[in-house]
């Protein structure tokens, strides 16, 4: 069931847009969302839902890409900027629907829309535009590491040093840490960098990136090997079908499900069938 509008939020945009209609509010954890429409265009007003340094870094980041793709619009599918004023920013509402509601799905994509994703993949990796490069400041960094949270400003350090993490932590053990360090490609290039399917909203097969927070430059593959996880058997075959280098998406994609137990497990989740993903992973590698 979708949440009611928050009515301060739904106040403070009114002051900032005085015709702005708010029409209901979306999900969402670290943020406050809003959906309405101004001057007959479908929009989504987002803000902090509290003070968080970790989250303000990311928003800040969120806001400069939206001005970048303002500037030069992108040859990928992105929410057009709208407006932004010291702690709200207001974008088109994506068409279509979310591809998942869930982080995740298990989800069974058809052909076109798996198609028309992974070439949103390949846009962003080709594109020759500018993201934020401003580092995150001490505390931020401490926090990005310990929760192995994406860091586009180091795209390389961040895996490697999350890696290093879950073994200490025991996530993994020395042998899987190791294969896992050995199968990641060491290029970079431009990714999306938190490509949740609930993140991509398709429209028929046209497809909408939203929440560029983290977008910037990854390991090469990166929002291939996070659609991977999200993706029933047969949409992981199809993938990897449609890869050259599929030892490369394995290793990604085993860094992702380590990521996906440290979340369960700060939250107190089982993670029973994660770790087998796991397991059977590092096998293939």
């Amino acid at each position: 069931m979708a949440p009611e509008p928050d009515p301060e939020f739904a106040a403070a945009c009114a002051r900032r847009w005085p015709a702005l209609r708010v029409t209901g509010a979306l999900p969402a954890r670290k943020s406050q969302l809003l959906t309405g429409e101004l001057d007959g265009v479908a929009v989504v007003a987002k803000r902090l839902a509290r003070p968080n340094d970790v989250w303000a870094w990311y928003f800040t980041r969120e806001v400069a890409i939206y001005r970048a793709f303002a500037a030069a619009p992108p040859p990928f599918r992105a929410p057009r900027l709208i407006a932004v004023d010291d702690e709200i920013l207001l974008v088109e509402h994506a068409p279509g629907a979310p591809l998942a509601r869930r982080r995740r799905p298990a989800a069974a994509l058809a052909a076109g829309v798996l198609d028309a994703l992974l070439a949103t993949c390949a846009q962003i990796a080709a594109w020759p535009g500018t993201f934020p490069r401003d580092l995150p400041p001490p505390p931020v960094l401490s926090e990005l590491r310990r929760r192995f949270l994406e860091d586009p400003t180091a795209p390389a350090a961040w895996v490697r040093d999350g890696i290093a993490r879950a073994a200490r932590t025991g996530i993994l053990d020395d042998a899987a840490a190791r294969a896992i360090d050995a199968a990641i490609p060491g290029d970079i290039a431009p990714c999306h960098g938190d490509l949740l399917l609930r993140n991509a909203y398709a429209d028929g097969e046209t497809v909408t990136l939203v929440d560029w927070e983290c977008a910037g430059p990854h390991l090469a593959g990166w929002d291939r090997a996070l659609v991977w996880i999200q993706l029933a058997d047969a949409g992981r075959t199809a993938l990897e079908q449609r890869v050259a280098d599929v030892r490369a998406l394995h290793g990604l994609a085993a860094f992702a499900l380590v990521r996906e137990i440290a979340i369960v497990r700060a939250f107190g989740g089982a993670d029973g069938e994660l770790v087998a993903a796991l397991a059977a992973l590092v096998t293939r590698l």
